[in-house]
């Protein structure tokens, strides 16, 4: 059976508005919507962290980040929230869809969801075409302070001992946790991770109101590791390299955004 690897991603932030004041109840219906639900959450004075059957959300005072992958249908999210919210409370909307690898096999496609928001809001578009296939649509307010992701590296067609293990075997999160050492690169990390049956492990680790997000499909057809962060490439290099090392991907990309005059961009590696 194959299983879409790849993320959707939905960037909202708000105004005159305090998200910490909706429930868990809330960011359930929020996820449900789109075909998700909450499996287990974590949260310090300034990041609420939840773990998704279908990747993570993440919600700070004054915006949130919903990342999903499978066959979810993301845009209803945005709807939903749209319709919980004054459009005058949300002040930036990016919508983020990557290229899938069977698009056949999903509900809508970008253009298709890019329509039903823009008849909601007065967005635009931009696309990646060159090694790396992706779509926008971005809406409002961009600055370095609502662009809180820094990176995201999609390692694809990943191999050696841990990636054959996880083919072939059922490891426990714990033994997972272990194999990526991730306090031995970053400090006072609180993480939330979940091992699926039969295959897939996904974490969320946060420390003051930075994130990072884990996502490992394991299966032969897609084997794939996405790692989302808002700590900087400097902190996040160590790292990257030691997974490199562990799963000697047949391909890595790497999305770095950055804020430029009001523009979003994205760079491609």
């Amino acid at each position: 059976m194959f299983y879409e690897g790849t993320e959707k991603r939905l960037l909202i932030c708000t105004h005159s508005l305090n998200l910490f004041d909706f429930d868990d109840q809330f960011w359930q219906q929020l996820v449900v919507n789109c075909g998700a639900e909450i499996l287990s959450s974590i949260q310090n004075t300034q990041l609420k962290a939840y773990l998704l059957s279908e990747s993570s959300l993440f919600v700070w005072q004054d915006k949130l980040l919903l990342i999903t992958c499978g066959n979810t249908q993301l845009v209803k999210a945005a709807l939903f929230l749209q319709q919980q919210l004054t459009k005058q409370q949300i002040s930036t909307l990016i919508f983020q869809r990557h290229q899938a690898l069977k698009p056949q096999l999903q509900s809508s496609n970008f253009q298709q969801d890019s329509s039903l928001l823009e008849k909601q809001f007065k967005g635009q578009q931009q696309h990646w075409r060159d090694g790396y296939q992706g779509d926008l649509f971005v809406f409002g307010e961009i600055s370095e302070k609502n662009i809180t992701t820094q990176s995201i590296y999609m390692l694809h067609g990943l191999n050696g001992q841990l990636a054959t293990q996880l083919q072939t075997e059922t490891l426990d999160k714990h033994e997972i946790l272990e194999k990526l050492k991730l306090n031995a690169f970053f400090d006072d990390l609180i993480i939330d991770h979940f091992s699926f049956e039969p295959k897939g492990y996904s974490l969320n680790a946060i420390c003051g109101e930075d994130y990072l997000a884990i996502h490992l499909t394991p299966e032969q057809l897609s084997t794939y590791l996405s790692i989302e962060t808002s700590f900087s490439i400097e902190q996040c290099a160590d790292f990257i390299g030691y997974l490199k090392q562990l799963f000697l991907p047949n391909d890595l990309k790497q999305l770095h955004f950055k804020s430029d005059n009001k523009q979003l961009n994205i760079s491609v590696f």
